[in-house]
Formats: C-alpha cells, sequence, structure tokens
C-alpha cells in the first residue's frame, strides 16, 4: 500500500533527521518560553520594517550598524522603535503612534526585564540591555494590550 509506505518513509526521515540534525537546546527553551509568554487577551503586533532587512542601497549608505530601526503594528498601534548598540549593550528609544501613555514592558525569554512608562506623546526609553531576543507588551492607560513579535538584538 502506497500510504503506508508514505507514512513508513516519512518515520523513517524524522528518525534520522533527530539523530542527524536535533533541535538545538537553546531553540526549545526560547519556544517554550515564547509559548509561555502568550498572552490571550493581546493583540499580536507584526514587524512591518526592520533596517536591517531594508534592500534599499541609498539606506544602506546612510544606515550606522550602531543603530537599527524597526516599525511593529498590530491593534491599531504603531511601535516605532530605534535600537542603539554600544559595545556589548544595546539602548531602545520608542513612540508609540497615535501618542498615548502606557506602559511597555521590555521582556526576556521566561521575564519581564524592566517596565517603562510611556509619557503623553508615547515615548518611552530603556537600557543598557544585553543582547538577545526581545518582546515589547504595550499596556495602553485604556484598551487592550498589544505584545510584538520577538526581535533579535
Amino acid at each position: 500500500m502506497p500510504e503506508e509506505h508514505d507514512d513508513e518513509l516519512a518515520e523513517e526521515l524524522r528518525r534520522l533527521a533527530a539523530r542527524l540534525d536535533p533541535v538545538p537546546p537553546e531553540l526549545l527553551t526560547a519556544a517554550a518560553g515564547a509559548f509561555a509568554w502568550r498572552d490571550i487577551d493581546a493583540e499580536l503586533a507584526e514587524l512591518v520594517f526592520d533596517s536591517l532587512l531594508d534592500v534599499d542601497e541609498a539606506t544602506q549608505v546612510r544606515g550606522s550598524p550602531e543603530r537599527r530601526l524597526v516599525s511593529f503594528a498590530g491593534g491599531g498601534v504603531t511601535l516605532d522603535i530605534e535600537v542603539t548598540t554600544t559595545g556589548p549593550a544595546r539602548t531602545i528609544m520608542g513612540q508609540i503612534v497615535p501618542p498615548q501613555r502606557g506602559a511597555v514592558d521590555v521582556r526576556r525569554q521566561q521575564e519581564t526585564v524592566t517596565t517603562i512608562e510611556a509619557d503623553e506623546l508615547g515615548r518611552f526609553r530603556s537600557g543598557p540591555l544585553p543582547p538577545g531576543p526581545l518582546s515589547l507588551r504595550l499596556r495602553p492607560a485604556e484598551g487592550t494590550p498589544v505584545v510584538t513579535d520577538w526581535l533579535a538584538l
């Protein structure tokens, strides 16, 4: 039977991949951490711009490896973030659009590193932060929380 043969082949390929190219433990830990941080009542803000991925040659000439611009959009807001690198440390400055007050949680895999208050113009700043995966959770004064995708700093 072709279906049984396909199932056997798929299982053999899974065993072979697990033996020759196992999933790194750090990836499993990060995946578990991301799942644990899911926020059912929050909107997901997806990455809409990242200067590292911008292929416009003029932008790359003007850009700086010490400065990265990132934008997330979702839940009726946009979070514009500037990541500045100084040695091993990172600093983030952000702007909530439309401007509004709120608490911004800087999150790492299994913990909130810090909570920052955004001012009435929606501005916030945090740092120095170590390199590694980071996500932000905006808790606006009114409305639904918004959580960003994970970003590698």
